[in-house]
């Protein structure tokens, strides 16, 4: 009887590992396919004349920032930023971007323009 059940749990596990390396390759495939259609989408909006733009209504209209030097922008407010950096990098720029959200919340606000703010993650 154990040896069934011994048997039985090795079966299991060798169909959850299959599982999960199907899984894993569908995650790469997928991740590839965003990324190239991540690239098309931009090569799209960038080609698109600038006349059309305009052609939209404002509900459709986004404004977009990149911050480009997230460790210089964290460097400048503490030290621990650089130390942070070499072990979170991630967590370090998803700081500095909810940080420049808020900024800009408040300075938009104290212009009186009624804006949503939010922080987007693209991958």
């Amino acid at each position: 009887m154990s040896t069934l059940i011994a048997v039985l749990a090795l079966v299991i596990a060798l169909a959850a590992a299959v599982v999960a390396w199907r899984l894993q390759r569908a995650n790469k495939t997928l991740r590839a396919e965003t990324i190239g259609l991540l690239w098309r989408l931009e090569q799209a909006d960038m080609s698109a004349p600038r006349g059309a733009y305009g052609e939209l209504p404002p509900a459709d209209r986004l404004l977009s920032i990149r911050i480009l030097n997230p460790l210089e922008l964290a460097s400048a407010q503490t030290k621990v930023a650089t130390m942070l950096h070499r072990v979170r990098p991630a967590l370090l720029s998803k700081m500095v971007y909810e940080q420049a959200a808020e900024s800009l919340r408040e300075r938009l606000a104290d212009e009186g323009v009624v804006a949503e703010v939010k922080v987007h993650a693209d991958r």
